[in-house]
């Protein structure tokens, strides 16, 4: 990387200096001297809400969150946890070695560059500055030491920007895609993780610290993890500075490309530039090198840049490089690449790549190389030791059956209460949140158990909704034993939620696993269905994060579920039932997933004459969430409500048949009714 591309000319030391009115000689005595960087940063959002943006950033990046998150954003307290060594190796092998050879070949320099997508990698655009350039660059992954200092050469993989190809000089990044197969076809572009990218703000702080991984000089991989103080975060006086954020260093620069990453392995800024200890002598530029010693800016230009004083590091900021790769994606329009379609979509949380969690920040399809050699070998030794000992019907997570234990199963039937009750249809609206789960031996994607049926949502790992038939007259009273929670074989393991969310959490397990269709709805007919419907309904498909004491209120979702089961099987009425979860944007993250803070249900009867009747609820967990610990409570419409099928619809991006929508009983306001208590709901029984 040339000299002159590293340099700031006078005009950032006077731009330091006017912040604080600082008669600093050098770039470094403004840095240090300039406390209202910091407060020239904080006026542009109050503290408390900048504190709830960090935690809720810590929570989505898929780290957990702890006491000591809180006390070192706050800068007391500068430990870290264990694993952020280990979440560091894996998210180290997002990050290559670029080498860009001249149009001859016989020359050429030297960058890094970063994974963003399974397909997309990001650079500098000084480092790769057009599409054709991109066809004679060759990025290397995995060329690093081993834990023994032995020189890992890794694979070596073409660039394909005829696939995608975005770059822009003045944020100084370029978006390109990757060839999926190394270049002798030994490895997988998928055996290295990605870091994903996230538009969200406040993913660090001035005062905080970024780790910087990087291939400096094209050297073999090196981090620096507690050398980058950040000190600035934009500009608001200036338009094309406000794209940037600075931090301190006093290490060699950091290669251009390198992703700057918090404590939680978030990317916050990619490296573009280096700043060097200068000042103005007798009007005429002076860098300071490594020994002490002032050189002219002309002298130093033809230095190495291990002589030269390196004072702080130049980061273009995340949101701002998302925010200017959409907008050259909508101008492309016809011509616009359907890789940097899904990265965008990945990084909004509107449609995350299969099999991921959303927001996490460091995503591994596969054990990347780099870890692939035991570090602690008596860790490794006792989990290899407990797969040996784990029968294949019982993983870690949770059990499993074959997909033979399922071949019966008929669902739910919507010709059960004598008038046809289809299924709901999911518009754009609620496929925004992602697509239905592709479920194997079937063409409608429904997963069917005994008496009732589920779609799944893809990127949320909850259910769009449930559907159960309830036969009041022919329910039978099974007691609910040890709860033994299943994943379904007939849809990917990794897009269930299983018990390592609902459990060993510090500080107590917050969440139940809320059954959906209620245990004790399917459970009817001859004993032997009875049983295998119970069974089903112990099936982490079926379950949602539900607060406990939200799960176990009387007065809330368990009573209405018992109210309504209690009023069919009073009048030994047929039912069915339709529920699911809320799905919103706002959804709050806990270990790195959006816990809906409303559930809705659709229920339908029919009396002894045939009748149909309709009524939808929304009860509402949202002033459980408030009191997790660290998490933000999200501000919604609903409460307890009582609701019209039509406003419903609306609110869930869901449509009805026409059946249920002309049976509703609900005669209130479109707002809703509030409940106080089950003396308000207007139902069938009272009609």
């Amino acid at each position: 990387m040339p000299f002159k591309t590293v340099t700031y000319g006078e005009d950032f030391l006077d731009n330091l200096k006017s912040l604080r009115g600082s008669q600093a000689s050098t770039v470094s005595e403004a840095l240090e001297n300039s406390p209202s960087l910091t407060e020239s940063h904080d006026r542009r959002a109050d503290p408390t809400a900048i504190l709830a943006r960090r935690v809720e950033n810590i929570a989505a990046s898929g780290s957990g969150v702890s006491f000591f998150d809180l006390e070192r954003i706050m800068g007391r307290n500068d430990l870290l946890p264990i694993n952020f060594l280990q979440k560091g190796t894996i998210a180290a092998s997002a990050v290559c070695r670029i080498w860009a050879g001249d149009l001859y070949g016989s020359n050429g320099s030297w960058g890094t560059g970063f994974l963003v997508s399974p397909r997309l990698m990001i650079t500098n655009h000084h480092v790769i500055a057009s599409a054709d350039a991109a066809t004679r660059v060759s990025a290397q992954f995995g060329y690093e030491m081993d834990i023994n200092g032995r020189i890992r050469e890794g694979k070596a993989f073409q660039l394909m920007p005829q696939e995608a190809f975005i770059t822009d000089a003045e944020l100084d990044f370029t978006l390109v895609a990757v060839a999926e197969n190394s270049d002798d076809g030994t490895a997988q572009l998928t055996d290295y993780a990605f870091l994903r990218l996230d538009p969200t703000l406040h993913k660090v702080e001035p005062e905080e610290f970024v780790t910087v991984i990087q291939h400096p000089d094209g050297q073999p991989k090196q981090i620096a993890i507690r050398e980058n103080k950040v000190l600035k975060i934009g500009d608001s006086q200036d338009t094309l500075r406000d794209n940037f954020l600075w931090y301190a260093s006093d290490t060699a620069p950091g290669s251009s490309g390198s992703p700057a990453l918090n404590d939680n392995w978030q990317v916050v800024a990619i490296h573009h530039k280096s700043v060097v200890e200068s000042r103005m002598n007798n009007g005429v530029e002076e860098i300071q090198l490594t020994n002490g010693e002032w050189v002219s800016q002309q002298d130093a230009e033809g230095l190495s840049e291990s002589k030269i004083k390196w004072i702080a590091n130049e980061g273009i900021r995340t949101s701002r490089i998302l925010a200017r790769v959409g907008q050259v994606q909508m101008q492309q329009e016809g011509s616009a690449s359907p890789l940097v379609q899904a990265f965008l979509e990945d990084a909004k949380g509107i449609h995350v790549f299969p099999g991921t969690t959303p927001r996490e920040s460091v995503v591994a399809s596969t054990i990347p190389p780099a870890i692939s050699t035991p570090i602690i070998t008596s860790e490794v030794s006792e989990s290899l030791e407990k797969k040996k000992r784990r029968k294949p019907s019982e993983p870690a997570d949770g059990s499993i059956r074959p997909i033979s234990y399922y071949q019966d199963r008929q669902g739910y039937d919507p010709n059960f209460l004598g008038v046809k009750i289809s299924l709901p249809e999911l518009m754009p609206a609620a496929l925004a949140f992602g697509r239905v789960v592709p479920v194997e031996g079937t063409q409608d994607n429904l997963l069917r158990y005994m008496h009732f049926s589920i779609a799944m949502c893809e990127t949320r790992r909850l259910a769009f909704y449930t559907a159960v038939n309830i036969d009041g007259k022919r329910w039978v009273g099974l007691e609910r034993k040890n709860d033994e929670w299943f994943f379904d074989p007939r849809i990917p393991e990794n897009l269930q939620l299983g018990n390592r969310f609902y459990g060993n959490e510090p500080g107590g397990n917050f969440f139940d696993r809320g059954h959906l269709v209620r245990r004790q709805d399917p459970i009817w007919g001859e004993l032997s269905e009875a049983t295998l419907a119970n069974s089903d309904t112990f099936h982490f498909t079926n379950c949602s994060p539900q607060y406990f004491q939200f799960n176990q209120s009387q007065e809330l979702w368990q009573g209405l579920e018992n109210f309504i089961l209690t009023n069919t099987d009073q009048d030994d009425l047929l039912a069915s039932v339709f529920t699911g979860p809320i799905f919103q944007e706002t959804d709050v993250f806990h270990r790195g997933i959006q816990v809906p803070q409303f559930f809705w249900k659709v229920v339908l009867v029919v009396d002894r004459g045939g009748k149909l009747y309709s009524s939808a609820y929304v009860v509402s967990q949202e002033k459980f969430v408030d009191e997790i610990p660290f998490e933000r409570k999200p501000v919604g419409e609903f409460n307890n409500f009582q609701v019209s099928v039509t406003s419903l619809e609306v609110r869930l991006g869901m449509k009805f048949s026409d059946e249920v929508r002309r049976a509703d009983v609900y005669t209130g306001s479109s707002r809703g009714r509030e409940l106080r208590g089950f003396s308000d709901i207007q139902h069938p029984r009272r009609r």
